[in-house]
């Protein structure tokens, strides 16, 4: 995985972005949490991968998610491209 990037860092940033860009409540941002719960579509996900990647500075080369992803296979997204970067 990419140094200094563990899951908990991914988890966070993630979060973050959301509750900043979205309005979205922290404490309603769980694992568990289902992205079309909060109104975010396949389009606005790629909005918050790409700004994922600032935020991170990384660069995600496989962005296929399953149909209605929750959280944690963001998460889990992010760190296998981590892996594979590094």
């Amino acid at each position: 995985m990419h140094k200094d990037l563990d899951t908990s860092r991914i988890a966070a940033t993630v979060k973050n972005f959301l509750h900043e860009r979205f309005d979205l409540p922290l404490e309603q941002l769980t694992d568990e949490s289902s992205l079309r719960d909060f109104g975010l579509d396949s389009i606005l996900m790629l909005d918050v991968m790409l700004d994922v990647e600032d935020r991170l500075g990384v660069t995600l080369k496989d962005l296929s998610m399953p149909p209605n992803p929750k959280l944690k296979d963001v998460f889990a997204l992010i760190g296998r491209n981590l892996a594979v970067n590094s």
